[in-house]
């Protein structure tokens, strides 16, 4: 015992010592070194270098202690460029976004003239079966009423036409989409509003009213919509937002970006709150919460009111 103690302890522990310090060294797929490292602890330090393995980071400190470390791993000089962590969006509506892309783009249109100038071009390459817009906002307007559909069913007379506001409480409807949606100068919606002028319908459709129309529009085919969430994934993580609250998602939409998540397609981490529709709703409280490394499903959007700019408030 005592000639253990006296020389082969000694050994192990060294031996031991060198195992995990070497095998430790390896554990790093890259060195990102020579930046300036926003680490966002409660002291808001900078740091020089960090050290990423899996996807993760592994050590962040000054330039030579995770070179030290690290020897073996990739080394990439950031040449004073400054990192922040992810970004993370608290409130967002990330799959509209991506599936706006797939719409008329109506954001920042001066005058309804305008929303008509671009549908037009629109609709000479839209295969879809209805014209769909998003992005009008009638305070940006000279004339700051809202639209009619009149225009539009004269351009559009069997084609339903669906063109929501820039904050989602209003669209502007033709006729030919408020006739699918059962929709008259008779109709009543408990917490929406059916615009009128004279005792006709104008097309303006608000807040639950909106969504009588909505639920008529047929989903977009899946291979456009993966489409547009991967390039919507581009554009947010080329300005750093990593991680996205996507406020009121149906059961189909979240397993879409499950879908894509496991695939490994998806690299957005997301928090999706559930829309209060009762078929998603009765999905989840059946089955709970629902976490992944990427996904985490635990909430619930609810509206108490309507919006200023739909005038719904």
């Amino acid at each position: 015992m005592n000639l253990f103690k006296k020389y082969l302890f000694p050994i192990v522990i060294t031996a031991f010592i060198f195992m995990n310090s070497c095998s430790f060294k390896r554990h790093a797929d890259k060195v990102f070194f020579n930046g300036n490292v926003y680490v966002s602890d409660n002291n808001f330090s900078i740091a020089q270098a960090f050290a990423v393995y899996h996807g993760k980071i592994k050590e962040v400190g000054t330039n030579s202690d995770v070179l030290d470390d690290f020897p073996d791993a990739e080394k990439i000089d950031l040449k004073g460029a400054t990192v922040f962590p992810g970004f993370i969006d608290a409130h967002c509506h990330f799959y509209g976004y991506a599936s706006d892309g797939l719409k008329c783009d109506l954001y920042q249109t001066t005058s309804f003239e305008d929303v008509i100038s671009r549908l037009t071009v629109y609709s000479n390459t839209n295969h879809f079966s209805w014209v769909l817009g998003r992005g009008w906002d009638q305070n940006d307007w000279e004339v700051k009423k809202f639209p009619t559909n009149y225009l539009l069913d004269s351009l559009f007379p069997e084609t339903p036409v669906f063109l929501m506001r820039i904050d989602g409480h209003a669209a502007l409807c033709n006729s030919k989409a408020l006739e699918l949606a059962g929709i008259n100068e008779t109709t009543k919606i408990e917490g929406g509003e059916i615009v009128k002028e004279g005792g006709k319908l104008t097309g303006i459709v608000i807040d639950n009213a909106l969504d009588r129309v909505k639920v008529k529009i047929p989903s977009f085919p899946a291979i456009l919509v993966e489409e547009a969430i991967l390039r919507a994934q581009e554009q947010c993580l080329s300005v750093g937002l990593t991680t996205v609250d996507d406020a009121g998602l149906g059961k189909d939409s979240i397993q879409t970006l499950i879908d894509l998540q496991n695939s490994g397609k998806l690299k957005l981490r997301i928090y999706a709150m559930l829309s209060e529709d009762p078929a998603t709703l009765n999905y989840y409280f059946e089955r709970g919460p629902y976490k992944s490394d990427r996904m985490n499903v635990r909430s619930i959007k609810s509206y108490a009111d309507g919006s200023l700019g739909s005038r719904g408030a």
